[in-house]
């Protein structure tokens, strides 16, 4: 199986390539033996068309898996990612409206930035223009009654729903992780292609610079291999494994309307808690694997706070906190915005997150020597000077629970401080005289 997933790997190929080919054709397979599974279900319980739709992406995934084996690989991630998001754009189709499959956006993302890097610019653009093609098609279909093509009671809708929450948050973790512990194979790979060329060369200068490369290649990717696994398994497992009891309980049990609402509530708030953490840890892995490349432009933080504050609603009213906001309309910076808003993010994430119940946080910006100083301040638990040494460095033992035992993964801040440092800004911490802290964004005008 193992020598399956690596074909297509020659020794010529660098370490962070051979792991998307390696990637690649994990994912073409397991698609593949997904859609051929389902066809048998389906064809019992009468869901034909469902069936067709495996049956006729089922040699589309083989035929991904064979342009990848034999290195044709930029068309071979390109198809695969036209056939994936096609995929989901006929089941949404077929399932219509009540049927909520915009949660496979999340893992289609995650997928677009684990195939590409910035060598792919225009396949990754492509890819791009069609996600958002199919993202507009289905918030389409989400918010205007379209009906399904295949009858189904509200309990199944249900139920089906439940599946797929539960399958894309489970999906993002894995393919996560599959990304991650291929370095270890693929780079073994590698390293037994170069050295039977290496017995045939007789150059040995040429060979041990070669040999440095892999070596400091395998050292970075296991040390971020590590970090990685080590935040999937302590603080990613515990929430999805919340997320599946909440469902089994849902899928088995009687409950009343008032039960059901309160389940819900926790259900999505776990999901919305394991989605923010995901969030970070992608971009944190992403940009250790390929850098940050920010596209700076000016925009007014104004509109962007405000969003993001809409977008925080549920957490806010859950602790019964209030917001306090003063942002000058004219104060406008010159940042990369969707590095903005997960800085932003995070930062009020953490200030509700330690926050007591029924207390306020102050939001407000100031102009000082040509620079805009953005102001976020609690009411929450405070920061001990041995914490605020280590706050935006790489170590997780500065991971904190929150004021109704909120966890987080431990690298929202130093994210926040690697975003901060591309865009030329500056991010600091202070306590307050009374009680909570200060976080204070400083950005060029």
């Amino acid at each position: 199986m193992i020598n399956i997933l690596l074909k297509g790997i020659n020794s010529k190929i660098e370490a962070i390539e051979a792991k998307r080919i390696y990637f690649v054709n994990f994912l073409a397979l397991i698609c593949f033996v997904t859609s051929i599974v389902m066809i048998v279900p389906y064809i019992v319980y009468d869901l034909h068309i469902l069936a067709w739709v495996c049956m006729i992406f089922s040699p589309l995934y083989i035929f991904c898996f064979y342009l990848n084996t034999i290195e044709y690989y930029t068309p071979a991630k390109i198809s695969l990612f036209v056939c994936i998001s096609l995929n989901i754009f006929l089941l949404s189709i077929v399932l219509g409206s009540r049927v909520n499959m915009s949660v496979f956006y999340l893992p289609l993302i995650v997928i677009l930035f684990l195939l590409y890097d910035r060598n792919h610019g225009t396949a990754f653009l492509a890819s791009i223009v069609l996600f958002a093609i199919i993202s507009v098609v289905g918030f389409v279909i989400n918010n205007f009654k379209v009906d399904s093509l295949i009858h189904f009671s509200e309990e199944e809708i249900f139920f089906i729903n439940t599946v797929f929450n539960g399958v894309s948050l489970l999906g993002t973790v894995f393919l996560s992780y599959v990304f991650v512990i291929s370095s270890e194979t693929a780079l073994k790979s590698l390293s037994d292609k170069n050295k039977s060329l290496l017995n045939e060369r007789d150059e040995l200068y040429e060979s041990t610079i070669l040999l440095n490369k892999n070596a400091k290649e395998q050292e970075d990717l296991n040390e971020l291999k590590t970090k990685l696994l080590s935040i999937i398994s302590h603080d990613v497992r515990q929430p999805v494994n919340n997320l599946l009891s909440f469902s089994e309980i849902m899928i088995k049990s009687k409950m009343s309307e008032e039960e059901m609402h309160m389940l819900g509530g926790k259900l999505k708030e776990s999901s919305i808690h394991v989605y923010q953490m995901l969030d970070n840890l992608l971009t944190w892995s992403y940009s250790q694997m390929n850098g940050l490349y920010p596209k700076a432009i000016a925009f007014a933080l104004k509109g962007e706070i405000e969003n993001e504050i809409k977008s925080a609603a549920y957490s806010i009213e859950g602790k019964k906190i209030s917001i306090t906001t003063n942002i000058q309309e004219d104060h406008e910076i010159c940042f990369d915005v969707v590095m903005f808003e997960i800085v932003f993010r995070n930062i009020l994430n953490n200030a509700i997150k330690f926050s007591p119940i029924g207390s306020n946080i102050r939001i407000y910006s100031a102009k000082e020597n040509k620079k805009i100083l953005l102001y976020i301040c609690d009411e929450g638990i405070g920061i001990s000077k041995e914490l605020k040494e280590k706050l935006f460095l790489n170590d997780l033992s500065k991971s904190r629970y929150g004021t109704q035992n909120e966890k987080g993964a431990g690298i929202g801040l130093l994210l926040c401080k690697q975003l901060m440092d591309a865009n030329n800004s500056i991010i600091e911490v202070k306590n307050n005289q009374l009680k909570g802290s200060t976080f204070v964004l400083a950005f060029p005008v």
